[in-house]
């Protein structure tokens, strides 16, 4: 045993580029099928980790909780972009709006920075070794499942069908991952991210450099127009770990630029504001 938390991985067996990952997960770090069943497929298991697959799409898969009990929780998936630039990502999931993909309208699902962080630590400590063609990049939050109460992350291979079906491109994802069950590292100062693109670089290099924060959820520009004191209000609350920071992408604001200002004045008493 390993000491670490219980960890669950998750994927779709629709997902192309999920099931890649998984099978490297397997093949090269010795899990074993188990008598264990979810959604009629065999569980996999290595000491307190574990892989779980669904019929179901990926952003729709719930209810794991019921079965596999309180865990850390991370989702392999495909990312897909219109771009179609080879891509490694991590994100927390959470809708800001409507539920397009999966979810509860105007819901974040439970998350840990410090989770989202050492994942991301790890997928960057194999910079020398992915192929410079992919990038490595902290998502915004977006899409399903949001109803969980255990902390979740997406780990995403993309953005087209080449990149899915790259088998090292997912062995790479499997040894970040793998390397993130055992990571244990906290964080003391911990944030949510107001602002920016879709790829929140700003955000990326912040925590980067800055080794003693860890991020959350981050609302995108294009999605500030759902921004108000009870959105800001269910992103802190979510947090598994005491969020003490906001990171605030100032140039990234757009057109609400002076709403979410207010907000931040008005019901941010608590947090500190850091301007990027």
């Amino acid at each position: 045993m390993t000491g670490s938390e219980p960890s669950v991985v998750v994927c779709s067996l629709n997902d192309p580029a999920g099931t890649n990952i998984r099978e490297r997960l397997i093949e090269r770090y010795d899990f074993q099928e188990t008598d264990e069943v979810f959604d009629g497929s065999p569980v996999y298991a290595r000491d307190e980790f574990k892989i779980a697959c669904s019929h179901k799409d990926i952003v729709f898969v719930e209810g794991l909780e019921e079965h596999f009990g309180s865990s850390n929780y991370y989702f392999i998936s495909r990312h897909v972009a219109e771009s179609g630039k080879p891509s490694l990502t991590c994100h927390i999931t959470g809708n800001f709006g409507p539920n397009t993909f999966g979810g509860r309208p105007s819901e974040i699902s439970t998350y840990s920075p410090s989770l989202l962080k050492n994942c991301f630590l790890e997928l960057i400590s194999l910079r020398d070794e992915i192929p410079e063609k992919y990038e490595l990049t902290l998502e915004a939050t977006h899409h399903g499942p949001t109803s969980m109460k255990s902390p979740l992350i997406f780990v995403e291979l993309g953005s087209t069908t080449e990149q899915w079906a790259d088998v090292d491109a997912a062995g790479f994802v499997a040894q970040a991952l793998f390397k993130s069950l055992h990571a244990q590292r906290k964080f003391p100062n911990l944030a949510i991210g107001i602002g920016g693109t879709h790829y929140p670089e700003k955000f990326g290099k912040f925590i980067l450099k800055e080794s003693e924060f860890a991020i959350g959820p981050i609302i995108p520009k294009h999605a500030l127009e759902y921004f108000n004191k009870r959105m800001l209000a269910e992103m802190v609350s979510k947090s598994t770990e005491t969020i003490s920071h906001v990171l605030i992408d100032k140039k990234g604001l757009g057109p609400h630029k002076e709403k979410v200002l207010s907000v931040l004045k008005v019901s941010s008493s608590s947090l500190k504001l850091i301007t990027l």
